[in-house]
């Protein structure tokens, strides 16, 4: 059914504000202003003004307005089924677009965790400029997965639980390997201590602790205690276990060459987060995200992998 039959006062589809129809899909995913705001990088207020405007246009209710948050209504459901599939019509279009030509120029969107940002790929990227003038890259920070069929990412390099992770059928993934970890703490906190496993010790947030196999493993290694701190920041770890407060597991590439820790114990290899590369399909022919790939896998390879299979072989 087409919308100006869905919608009786709409005389013309063509005359809708594709504006509107972004806060629409945010609200419609989110559940509510304030998420869509956050996804959107604006506020509350500018996302309910554009929704009432759709609404006063298509002279329908779209959402109910509940204490819980925002629920599509049947028109609304509709409605978003439609514009969904025009947004990745869209983005595919862009994507194919982005993949055109052979030279390395452009902008590349690259997310990433902390750690991988700030120790691995930020320090390293001149390298990649160097070789590719034409090149730019935006780099994109945080926990939470991009997701790269809304172009939320171009590329992605990811600390997964499972090497038998699955993917997005539309998203090609290379498993680069495992992400040897250790335990650190500072010599003055291991003075006079026969056993470290008895000293407090620092955890990840509640979140990860129990869904990430290096959390599970610290719980077991100290006997399922409480620690002393937690948090979701590898480098708030290495600060406090710095200062004397815990043991801290980290990953071995920063770990090993942090000052004022010493290294403890080894993760095992079952326990081990694995790394992954992760780019859509449409953008296989992409040279620029091509040349982003193997320069990420070389850096892994140097400064993660290899160092620690040299360390083993020891």
């Amino acid at each position: 059914m087409s919308l100006e039959n869905q919608f009786p006062q709409l005389e013309n589809a063509s005359t809708l504000d594709w504006n509107d129809l972004k806060f629409f899909l945010a609200v419609a995913r989110g559940g509510g202003l304030t998420p869509a705001a956050q996804a959107l990088r604006t506020s509350a207020s500018t996302v309910s003004r554009h929704i009432d405007s759709m609404e006063t246009r298509l002279g329908a209710r779209l959402f109910l307005r509940q204490q819980r948050g925002y629920l599509l209504t049947d028109q609304g459901g509709a409605l978003f089924e439609q514009v969904a599939e025009v947004e990745r019509a869209m983005l595919a279009l862009e994507r194919s677009g982005s993949a055109i030509g052979d030279g390395a120029c452009g902008r590349v969107r690259f997310a990433t965790s902390e750690t991988l940002a700030h120790q691995l790929i930020a320090p390293n990227l001149v390298e990649l400029v160097r070789a590719h003038p034409q090149l730019q890259v935006e780099l994109i920070v945080g926990r939470n997965l991009a997701d790269l069929g809304r172009r939320e990412a171009d590329l992605a390099l990811r600390i997964v639980g499972s090497p038998e992770r699955e993917h997005d059928p539309d998203y090609i993934a290379h498993a680069l390997g495992g992400m040897p970890f250790a335990l650190y703490a500072a010599p003055a906190l291991l003075q006079g201590v026969d056993d470290w496993r008895k000293l407090p010790h620092i955890a990840w947030d509640a979140q990860w602790a129990t869904s990430r196999p290096v959390g599970q493993w610290l719980a077991r290694t100290f006997d399922g205690r409480e620690p002393i701190l937690r948090t979701n920041s590898i480098t708030a770890k290495y600060m406090a276990a710095r200062s004397g407060l815990g043991v801290v597991s980290l990953p071995c590439f920063f770990g090993d060459v942090q000052t004022g820790l010493q290294k403890l114990a080894p993760l095992g290899i079952d326990f081990l987060p694995q790394l992954w590369l992760v780019y859509h399909r449409d953008l296989k022919a992409s040279r620029r995200v091509q040349v982003v790939r193997e320069f990420v896998e070389r850096l892994v390879q140097q400064h993660i992998l290899a160092p620690a299979a040299g360390q083993a072989a020891q």
